[in-house]
Parts: C-alpha cells; sequence; structure tokens
C-alpha cells in the first residue's frame, strides 16, 4: 500500500526535487512542519497536486464518453428517449469513482499519517509538553478519521456532480428544441456547458480538499496532544494577512477548552454521514441578514444561525481583525461546534496552547 501511495506521488511531481521531496522523503519532507505557515501551505499544494494528477486523467476520459453519448439526434428524439440519452451518458460518469476514489484514499493515507507525526513532533517541541513524540492510539484514529471523512466529502461531492450533470444536460436540450436548434447546434451548446461542469475539477477544488484535510489532521492532533499533556485551554491563531477571512479574523485570539474540542472530535469520529459531520463542526460563511448587516453565520437543519455581526470589515488588511457585534460568546461557539480550524474551505488557522 505504502509502495503505491509513494508512486502516486511520483507522478504528481513537476520536478526532479518534488519527486525526491514526495516519493523518497528525502530532505526537504523532513524540514516541513505542518504548524509553520509556509510549511503548511506546501503540504498543502504538494498533496493538491499529487490528488490532480490520479483525478484527471478519469475525470477527462469520463467526462469525453458521456459527451460522446449525448451526440444525438435529440430534435427527433422523444422526451423519453432524451432521458434515456441523458441516463446512459450519467452512467460513463460513474466510472471515475472506481477509477480515482481508491487512489484517493491512497493517497490520504500516506500523508494523514506523515502529517499526523509530524504535527505531534512539533506539538511537542514548540510548547516544551512533557509527552512523548511518538505516535498514540489516539494519533492513529485522527489519521483515520482524516483519511475517511474527506474521502466521503470526495466522494460526495462526485454524487452531485453527476446530479448536476444530468440536469444541467436536460436544461440544455429543453432550450435548444425550444429555440427549434439542430442536432449539431444542440451538441455544440451540450459540449460548450458540460466541458466545465463535469468531472474536470480546477486547481481550486483540489487545493481546498487538500487544505481541510490538512487542516483537520493538524488541529486535532494538536487537541489530543494538549489533552495529553494536561493542557486545559487553547487559543484560536489566524494568519492575519491581506486574504484571511473574515471567519478567521473573528475568531482569531478567543480561548476555548480542550476538553471540549475532544469531545467534538469523538462526535465527529462517530460520524459516517458527511452531512452530520457538517452539522457537527460547521463551515462558518459570510452573507447579510434581513436588515442588509453583514453577518458570520453557519447552517444547521437547513437554517441560518448568526455567529456575529460585522460592523467594520478587516478583510484586505494586515495584521487587523474587524469590529464586531451581536457575538457569540466563546462558549457558545464551542457549543455550536464553531471552536477549531477549519472554519472554511481556505482555512489556513491553527490553534496554539495556553499554559
Amino acid at each position: 500500500m505504502r509502495r503505491e501511495a509513494q508512486a502516486l506521488y511520483a507522478a504528481g511531481a513537476d520536478s526532479a526535487e518534488a519527486i525526491l521531496r514526495d516519493v523518497y522523503l528525502v530532505e526537504v519532507a523532513k524540514t516541513l512542519d505542518p504548524l509553520d505557515k509556509g510549511d503548511f501551505m506546501s503540504i498543502v499544494r504538494r498533496l493538491s497536486r499529487a490528488l490532480r494528477s490520479v483525478a484527471a486523467p478519469a475525470e477527462e476520459d469520463a467526462l469525453r464518453r458521456a459527451l460522446e453519448r449525448l451526440d444525438v439526434d435529440w430534435p427527433n428524439l422523444t422526451p423519453a428517449a432524451q432521458s434515456q440519452v441523458i441516463r446512459a451518458a450519467r452512467q460513463a460518469l460513474q466510472s471515475v469513482d472506481a477509477q480515482v476514489l481508491p487512489k484517493i484514499e491512497q493517497l490520504f493515507e500516506a500523508e494523514a499519517e506523515r502529517i499526523v507525526g509530524q504535527t505531534r513532533r512539533s506539538t511537542v517541541r514548540r510548547f516544551g509538553l512533557r509527552i512523548g513524540a511518538d505516535l498514540t492510539r489516539t494519533d492513529e484514529r485522527i489519521s483515520r478519521f482524516a483519511r475517511e471523512s474527506q474521502g466521503n466529502f470526495v466522494r460526495d461531492e462526485y454524487g452531485r456532480r453527476r446530479q448536476e450533470f444530468s440536469r444541467r444536460a436536460r436544461d440544455v436540450v429543453a432550450s435548444g428544441v425550444e429555440r427549434g436548434l439542430g442536432r449539431d447546434d444542440i451538441v455544440g451548446e451540450l459540449s460548450s456547458a458540460l466541458a466545465t461542469e463535469g468531472f474536470n475539477r480546477n486547481r481550486d477544488y483540489w487545493e481546498t480538499v487538500s487544505m481541510v484535510f490538512t487542516n483537520r489532521a493538524r488541529t486535532f492532533t494538536q487537541v489530543a496532544a494538549f489533552g495529553e499533556a494536561g493542557v486545559e485551554r487553547y487559543r484560536f491563531d489566524a494568519v492575519l494577512d491581506e486574504v484571511t477571512s473574515e471567519v478567521c479574523r473573528f475568531l482569531h485570539g478567543k480561548v476555548f477548552t480542550v476538553a471540549g474540542a475532544l469531545d467534538r472530535f469523538q462526535k465527529t469520529e462517530r460520524a459516517r454521514d458527511p452531512e452530520l459531520i457538517r452539522d457537527l463542526q460547521p463551515f462558518v460563511q459570510v452573507g447579510a441578514d434581513d436588515e442588509g448587516n453583514q453577518v458570520l453565520f453557519y447552517e444547521r437543519g437547513g437554517r441560518r444561525r448568526a455567529v456575529a455581526q460585522v460592523d467594520e470589515p478587516g478583510v484586505g488588511a494586515r495584521d487587523e481583525v474587524g469590529r464586531y457585534s451581536r457575538d457569540l460568546s466563546p462558549a457558545q461557539l464551542e457549543a455550536a461546534g464553531v471552536s477549531v480550524p477549519p472554519l472554511h474551505g481556505r482555512c489556513r488557522s491553527t490553534i496554539v496552547a495556553e499554559v
């Protein structure tokens, strides 16, 4: 299994240096520290590159075969025949799951073990914790949770993409027939619309997947180490630069309990449904309330739940947070599951021991 995962890393490498780093773990990989903001992004980009390299060929092939099935004489087909063609095209996309997901899971397995181990060693050293640097059973559980939960999200996303592919194809065909277009025009519109909406993931998608995976693995590893060392509280620590989100600026500096974070991990670990994991550790979004005020909120049970009102945004400024009102207390945030990174798809924030 490890040899196969290392080979996948080799396939995703762009240079001899990347191969040395990602496959043979020479020099560069040994120095990468998940708690260092620069190294964190290097880890994310390395994993993102490897994920793209194993997903792209299968996705492009499946999309090509799906579009081939849609190359038919649409104006002369009955509605029932049109639906049958669209179903056949969607079925062509199902091969992606079998080809890609096992490879992605191998990558997650290899990387989770590495991130968790490096995070534990760095946490022990950085905060002077009097615990061993070797992996514990809890660390192994965290590694398993990180790879399984993120793998489930990718699988779930593939299912959503198939549904959206079918819906979009129906809309394009219906619109083309209604406008009196011929076969060539309808097929051309299908190819144009679906080529960017099928499975051809862009760089941003896989980098977001990698960032959530890496941050979740390192954060829960830190929490576990804090708990083992008897640290009772931790501080949310955002990277305050020009692109830091309003969400992380709001959370920056807030202090939470290690016991609460450990309890949240245990609950999310037991959850297998991606929707339940979202409820247990929701992402925070930025939007507007009924009065037009900018607010931070999360969704649970189909309802918006307010976190804070943004009175003065901080986005775009370095080393600055905004001004907020009507905000939840740290205890309320913790009860809602809004206390540990990642709290959005591109979250770079980490946590610091309060000793």
